[in-house]
């Protein structure tokens, strides 16, 4: 007999609002791989410093394979400590990526947010078996719950299953934070 999921987020009720922790989703493959990328990365790195000359292709090669190496970075400690806290209460409704290097909390006000939904994107299975159609350096504008903030679409709540992003639309809802 299958166990039932009780899915990743961690709920929790404060006397003014509602925190909810959605960690990153792991793919222990991809963590794996890059790990080991990134120690040859460093070594890349480290004896490309030292051979720096003073010809372009040097210089443009260095720059190149830094920022290449700092994206991979960023990424494997989001699939490693990543997690996406919202923040729910007096008024408004708080998105922060806490272990997104370069990332800001994002606030929004709830009387300007309408017509929360869940709606699962259809992810196809990228050539690491991570489902990301958005490319494994985007940790931006990704989620299964959406809600419209004037002309814009906000998304929140990362490869969450759709069952899961109900739950807690209707928490939500019965608390009376969205309509």
């Amino acid at each position: 007999m299958e166990i039932p999921y009780n899915g990743r987020a961690i709920i929790v009720e404060n006397f003014d609002g509602i925190e909810i922790v959605v960690p990153s989703k792991k793919n222990t493959f991809l963590i794996v791989f890059l790990g080991f990328w990134l120690c040859g990365w460093v070594l890349g790195e480290i004896f490309g410093l030292r051979s720096v000359s003073s010809d372009l292709f040097s210089l443009v090669w260095i720059c190149g394979w830094t920022l290449g190496g700092a994206m991979a970075l960023r990424a494997y400690y989001w699939m490693m400590f990543g997690k996406e806290i919202i923040t729910v209460g007096q008024g408004t409704l708080t998105i922060d990526k806490r272990g997104a290097l370069l990332s800001k909390p994002k606030v929004y006000d709830l009387r300007e947010s309408k017509n929360f939904r869940v709606y699962e994107e259809f992810e196809p299975v990228g050539p690491f078996g991570n489902r990301n159609s958005r490319g494994l350096l985007n940790l931006g504008d990704s989620g299964t719950i959406k809600f419209d903030y004037g002309l814009e679409t906000v998304k929140f709540a990362d490869s969450m299953y759709e069952a899961e992003a109900n739950f807690i639309l209707k928490k939500l809802r019965d608390k009376k934070y969205i309509s």
